[in-house]
């Protein structure tokens, strides 16, 4: 994030150049977006340590936090994540390839295969989830203290609960 104005001095500006646009949802909506833009920086380089992207860290963490056999269809991780069709497809080509991931046959559906999450993805999974929440909690308690946190994420959840209800997800 070097280079860039912080939040503050981005709503100084805005302050003195157009006031009007300074409502008081704008330091939420930018601190989030700030927010998001610092952990997303910092997660990534953490799961290229893992030889991950994002999308994949993605899909052994949703994989790793359902039941045992840890296993979706394609279509429920699509649906689970923020990845495109095309770009879910090339992802689970990689993590098969590299052996952390495998397509199991559906029982019902002999059209669909099940992806399942591999002993050696499910530590790849807790190993890179731990070093990801190592970080998090550092960038976090830099500012902030565990209550103010821990209210922040309540805040954040009452305001996300009724707008993805509005979208249907």
């Amino acid at each position: 994030m070097t280079g860039k104005l912080t939040i503050s001095e981005i709503m100084g500006q805005i302050q003195q150049n157009w006031p009007r646009a300074m409502g008081p949802e704008t330091p939420v909506i930018l601190g989030v977006i700030r927010l998001n833009d610092i952990i997303a920086e910092g997660t990534n380089r953490i799961v290229a340590d893992y030889g991950l992207t994002q999308s994949s860290f993605e899909v052994l963490m949703t994989l790793r936090a359902q039941p045992v056999p840890r296993q979706l269809t394609p279509t429920g991780l699509y649906q689970a994540l923020l990845i495109s069709s095309g770009g879910m497809t090339k992802v689970l080509k990689q993590l098969e390839q590299d052996g952390l991931v495998r397509r199991v046959a559906h029982e019902t559906d002999q059209r669909s295969r099940y992806v399942q999450l591999t002993d050696a993805g499910e530590t790849m999974a807790e190993q890179a989830f731990d070093a990801v929440t190592v970080f998090e909690s550092a960038v976090l308690s830099k500012a902030l203290s565990r209550d103010q946190i821990a209210h922040l994420g309540e805040t954040l959840l009452q305001a996300l609960d009724p707008l993805e209800r509005d979208r249907g997800t």
